[in-house]
């Protein structure tokens, strides 16, 4: 069979050998790679068409893809993609900020032409993609291959960022999970001590502790401060310096350091939680990132989300919103089209809501709430282990999990919440069951390079476990 991959063993040299041994039984017609991070001896792959990531982000075609007989697409079928193209245009905010509406469109009409006949051409029995479509070019390879039909592999990372899920779509989840939830995790019954070693540590850290903060989010945290970010920010300006453009914006920063930053604004609206109020805790996803565009479907518009929980509140309670801690440092305090100015004193203006300190724990907030709501957040999935409900808007890799409400209108948000009125919690037993499966589907790994002592330390099973999961895919 073929296979189509995006990004397989960018940072992770074992998943090397776990393509070797897919080409034993199968052909990898095409395969865009980050070439710079892992070196890759591309003899062994001699059938395979290699793209550069960086090309593949700019719409450069693969060299050995002949775009000659590519067509632009007609209306009726530009159409049809209607709904990817409303999810699509907020996804080019992350590298295409500045550019207006028309030309973001003609990026996207050209990006359908070029993967529509790269597909056309090839065409793969599956499409791989080693995390949820978050940047442009592979959202519309996903969208192009499930409106056709070619079957899609998507992998995730879950826990602690070292263990890796699979599902056929990230909108519906791993198909296993989600079968489980359908007959409330099965009858038979399942301890603690049952679970595996590893299973075991994590329930009890994140179940047990005050702070179970897991180290990838410390380490983002100090990889984001302004010292840390400084050689990003030096080398953001090169393009600026080569295009002439340094003295413009120079000069439009000078003058906005004389206004109110976004730290300034949201300060302004903060009020110290009461803990003794009902309350939803709201925590605010870090953007712009894969849990919102595309995880968090059209709610990557989190004043929508606030507004629809806002909607559906009970008398009497409140929401609390609090930001992520990362958002500022990492975006060196600017204004971005995720933060613009007049979005926190729009949500400052809801009825019932409450903008709480970025220094309050999320852990507290969130174990005195009556419910954490996220649109696909590590806030939910921790609410729930250590046994308290939760909403979610999007489609995060525990969306099969007890005590997960998956919501999508006002409707919906009340009804959750008059069974939370009436005392509804998750089930602990209902959870080891769910955390024996879990850990029965995932295997060890990592996508990114911030856990690389995983490598070491398990490397057989991460590129036994990639190479079953495509295999059993395909």
């Amino acid at each position: 069979m073929k296979i189509f991959i995006d990004q397989l063993a960018d940072m992770n040299a074992e998943h090397i050998r776990s393509a070797l041994e897919l080409q034993k039984d199968h052909e990898i017609v095409y395969w865009v790679r980050i070439e710079s991070e892992t070196p890759l001896d591309k003899s062994l792959f001699p059938r395979t068409i290699f793209h550069n990531y960086l090309d593949a982000v700019k719409n450069i075609p693969a060299k050995e893809i002949d775009t000659s007989g590519f067509e632009p697409w007609g209306s009726d079928d530009i159409v049809k993609y209607v709904a990817w193209e409303s999810e699509l245009m907020s996804m080019m905010d992350k590298g295409h900020s500045e550019w207006p509406v028309d030309q973001r469109k003609d990026f996207y009409y050209d990006l359908l032409r070029y993967w529509g006949g790269v597909l056309d051409k090839l065409k793969p029995d599956l499409v791989f993609f080693n995390a949820p479509p978050h940047q442009v070019f592979n959202f519309v390879l996903y969208a192009i291959a499930k409106e056709r039909g070619i079957g899609t592999l998507i992998l995730d990372v879950s826990l602690r960022h070292d263990r890796i899920i699979s599902s056929p779509d990230y909108r519906s989840g791993n198909e296993t999970l989600a079968e489980a939830q359908r007959n409330s995790y099965g009858d038979t019954t399942v301890t603690v001590e049952e679970l595996s070693p590893y299973m075991q540590e994590y329930y009890r850290r994140v179940a047990g502790t005050p702070d179970p903060t897991p180290a990838y989010l410390t380490d983002f945290k100090r990889a984001t401060v302004p010292t840390k970010n400084l050689w990003r920010r030096v080398q953001s300006l090169a393009p600026h310096i080569r295009d002439g453009s340094i003295f413009e914006r120079g000069f439009r920063k000078f003058f906005k350091m004389f206004k109110p930053s976004l730290q300034d604004i949201y300060e302004r609206y903060q009020r110290e939680p009461d803990l003794d109020k009902p309350y939803v805790y709201v925590a605010l996803h870090y953007q712009p990132e894969c849990t919102t565009s595309p995880q968090g479907g059209i709610y990557v518009d989190q004043l929508l989300m606030i507004k629809t929980l806002a909607a559906a509140m009970p008398l009497g309670w409140e929401l609390y919103i609090k930001e992520h801690p990362a958002q500022w440092p990492s975006h060196w305090g600017d204004f971005t089209p995720q933060r613009y100015r007049g979005f926190y004193e729009a949500i400052a203006r809801i009825p019932n809501v409450r903008i709480v300190p970025i220094t309050t724990s999320t852990f507290v907030l969130a174990d005195r709430a009556k419910a954490t709501a996220t649109a696909s957040g590590t806030a939910a999935w921790e609410s729930v282990v250590r046994g308290h409900p939760a909403l979610i808007f999007g489609y995060p890799w525990f969306m099969h999990a007890p005590g997960i409400f998956r919501v999508s209108s006002v409707a919906q948000c009340r009804a959750a919440f008059e069974k939370i009125k009436d005392g509804y919690a998750p089930d602990k037993g209902q959870m080891l069951k769910y955390l024996m499966l879990l850990s029965q589907v995932v295997f060890p790994g990592t996508l990114s390079i911030s856990a690389d002592e995983v490598k070491d330390a398990e490397r057989e099973e991460q590129w036994k476990g990639m190479y079953k999961v495509i295999a059993n895919a395909l």
